[in-house]
């Protein structure tokens, strides 16, 4: 088993993410970036479940000091709790990248609109309560999840953490004027520095000053 204890940054292009927790669960706890694409279309779903949840478990395990992070995930209440456990341990994240596959759209008796919307609000509810007093700066959302109105409005009010810019792969929703306003207040309020939609590549790329 190889041993990658001096490794601080891991960058895959094409998400296998069984191989990523294999070289995350021996890194060394040195840690401070991961970076996954997933630009590719999944195909052994079965799998990609139960090894996104591994993968994230093996981040709040292995990655202490971990800065910037990429995570693809099926919108589980397994995966959910697992991220939460992971923003209350790894209290250096600055930029975080959230992408839900939800392989369930066509079997489920919810609309896409109303699935995507509770998975946004459960996010937003997580990210409430483990982040205060920690240094997120930014979080990129992508995939199936939009945040309504109030789920928007409470998560700005009780937001604790630092000046916030969130980015977000959605864009049609967020042009209403309602949501216009919303976010103005609460940029004005200093809460939060910049909310933007764009591209999906453009968003899933960590390297990319949006």
């Amino acid at each position: 088993m190889c041993v990658y204890r001096d490794l601080e940054i891991f960058k895959i292009n094409h998400y296998n993410l069984k191989a990523a927790s294999i070289i995350i669960e021996n890194s060394g706890e040195r840690l401070k970036k991961i970076l996954l694409e997933p630009y590719e279309l999944l195909e052994d779903v079965d799998n990609f479940i139960e090894d996104s949840l591994i993968f994230i478990r093996n981040i709040h395990k292995n990655c202490p000091s971990i800065e910037y992070l990429s995570l693809i995930f099926s919108p589980s209440n397994e995966h959910f709790e697992e991220i939460e456990k992971l923003l209350k341990v790894c209290r250096n994240l600055k930029l975080l990248l959230l992408v839900i596959f939800d392989h369930t759209y066509e079997d489920s008796t919810y609309s896409y609109e109303e699935k995507n919307l509770k998975y946004g609000q459960e996010l937003l509810k997580i990210l409430i309560n483990s982040t205060s007093n920690n240094n997120l700066k930014e979080i990129r959302f992508c995939g199936g999840c939009k945040f309504s109105l109030g789920a928007l409005g409470e998560f700005f009010e009780k937001w604790e953490g630092r000046t916030l810019s969130i980015i977000t792969s959605n864009y049609y929703i967020y042009e209403d004027e309602e949501y216009k306003e919303l976010i103005n207040k609460y940029k004005n309020n200093g809460i939060i520095k910049d909310f933007r939609c764009d591209t999906y590549t453009n968003v899933v790329n960590m390297d990319s000053k949006i």
